[in-house]
């Protein structure tokens, strides 16, 4: 999560449980041969669940790979360390659990969708954030049936964006499209996706525990990214032909969200004593992320405080909307919630923090504020098609609605 080595004693990532913070270097590459460190299921396995499926929305994938009368989980289900939820336009919730499964929630239960080869912890057996880290499902997937995963491959050295084929619940033709820097050490390894209304793929990159990379926009670390959904760069993106890079200055993105207007908010998490931060506190929230624009660290922390070597937060560069200044958070994902949503959360952002559960936000002068939702919102949340919240901790998924 973003430096956790220096506050473990947070709600227990401690016990080899945590994700989020590390080292590394370079620029992406695109891949197009088929990933040969993901293992895609033929044979489903379910897990428990805990209660039954809501009433389901109208089919709308094709066969003989669609599936029909389906519908996300009515209540509580079991999972291990689900990292990151997302929904397929057909109802279905997928969800990665940090070990290299995907499941997909399918006839009423979760049943194994595809695994990539995986680590979670360093060599030595010590504290890492590597892991199946993110994951996203194509706007388009009623004609294409594509599935996106962020993870940290087994060798310790690369990170990969996934792409796999759903046919009727199996994850089939996977393809690591995307090749980041992983890091030498634990932490701050980003790894979230989301879309946007244009159909690019956004991706979250930590910097790596190199925090001078978060201001070196030739460098994907300490970014959020954007690409085509086949992996390639767009010729829109702000910093010239081939740079994936589309914002800069972060420490650690765990969170990422987009809007259906294109509005894209992260969540970052703040210093523990890097680059000569302080050492607990200042995670931080950017509720409208700028084509371009960069967010100041390693030069300031939090509400703009500078950093010992630094001498401003540089030119033009902008400050997060919401920062836990002296206290810790550690922020996760987030989600936009429309304005049918479960009420007290209708047309909020929301994110989830490993400290202190859901936030909701609320827009303010001259900084956004958050009030407490469910405590047990640690790791991700997003909304379903019946409108209701999908969250997780680090053994189940809930609903809120």
């Amino acid at each position: 999560m973003g430096g956790m080595r220096g506050r473990r004693a947070v709600a227990g990532w401690l016990a080899g449980a945590c994700l989020l913070s590390a080292c590394g270097g370079g620029r992406s590459r695109n891949k197009t041969a088929a990933a040969t460190s993901t293992t895609p299921t033929t044979t489903p396995t379910s897990v428990a669940t805990t209660t039954t499926a809501t009433s389901a929305p109208a089919a709308t994938a094709p066969a003989p790979c669609g599936v029909s009368g389906q519908a996300p989980p009515g209540g509580t289900i079991a999972a291990d360390f689900p990292t990151a939820l997302a929904f397929a336009p057909d109802g279905r919730l997928f969800f990665a659990e940090r070990s290299g499964t995907v499941r997909v929630y399918q006839d009423g239960s979760a049943r194994q969708f595809a695994t990539v080869s995986t680590v979670t912890s360093e060599s030595g057996g010590g504290y890492s954030e590597r892991g199946l880290l993110g994951l996203a499902v194509s706007p388009t997937f009623a004609q294409d049936r594509f599935v996106y995963a962020f993870y940290s491959s087994s060798d310790r050295s690369h990170q990969y964006v996934v792409r796999w084929t759903d046919c009727g619940g199996v994850g089939t033709k996977a393809t690591n499209i995307i090749e980041l820097p992983a890091g030498g050490d634990c932490c701050h390894k980003g790894g979230r996706l989301a879309f946007g209304p244009d159909g690019k793929l956004f991706v979250t990159l930590g910097e790596e525990h190199t925090a001078s990379a978060a201001q070196n926009t030739s460098d994907v670390r300490g970014k959020v990214l954007r690409y085509n959904p086949d992996g390639s760069v767009p010729a829109d993106n702000p910093f010239g032909p081939g740079n994936p890079v589309w914002a800069f200055g972060l420490r650690n993105p765990f969170g990422l969200a987009v809007s259906p207007s294109g509005q894209v908010a992260v969540t970052n998490n703040g210093p523990t004593g890097d680059a000569g931060s302080p050492g607990t506190g200042y995670d931080t929230l950017i509720v409208s992320v700028g084509r371009g624009r960069g967010y100041q660290w390693p030069n300031c922390y939090g509400y703009s405080h500078p950093n010992s070597s630094a001498t401003s937060c540089g030119a033009g560069q902008l400050p997060p909307d919401w920062s836990s200044e002296a206290s810790t958070a550690v922020p996760t994902g987030a989600a936009f919630v429309d304005g049918s949503g479960p009420a007290g959360y209708a047309g909020h952002l929301v994110f989830c923090s490993f400290g202190a559960g859901m936030e909701v936000v609320s827009p303010g002068s001259p900084h956004a504020t958050v009030s407490p939702g469910p405590p047990n919102c640690r790791l991700d949340v997003k909304q379903g098609p019946d409108h209701a919240l999908y969250f997780s901790d680090t053994g189940h998924i809930y609903r809120l609605g």
